[in-house]
């Protein structure tokens, strides 16, 4: 159950909290990769690249995700073809892009977590 409050905190941090770390509060947060250039495609194949985002030390990471933005073309040009945790606690993502003229982006997040050995419970 805490597991699920935190990744939905950590959505909500992600949907109205400016770009970079977005803190939920001092527990949770999401951490964005650096926005990578997905380059055209060449030669038949799909331009291709790959984008991490890791949590900071001390920190777990609970969940993640990632975004590709199309560029000036057609938004089914440009495929995630993957988003999955990786060892140590990053989030890795994958994409492809198949226009021969116009690069795309891609961004990673990570949802990392403080870990609280002896919580305090507070009632309001």
């Amino acid at each position: 159950m805490l597991k699920k409050s935190l990744v939905a905190a950590a959505a909500a941090a992600m949907a109205f909290m400016p770009a970079g770390v977005a803190a939920a509060d001092d527990v949770v947060r999401v951490v964005e990769s650096a926005e990578v250039t997905i380059p055209v495609a060449s030669g038949g194949y799909p331009g291709r690249a790959a984008a991490v985002a890791e949590c900071p030390a001390g920190e777990t990471r609970t969940g993640g995700g990632a975004v590709v933005t199309a560029g000036n073309s057609y938004a089914d040009r440009y495929q995630l073809g993957a988003s999955i945790p990786i060892a140590g606690e990053s989030w890795w993502a994958f994409a492809t892009n198949s226009d021969t003229s116009n690069p795309g982006k891609l961004k990673a997040y990570a949802i990392c977590a403080k870990v609280v050995k002896n919580p305090t419970l507070t009632t309001p």
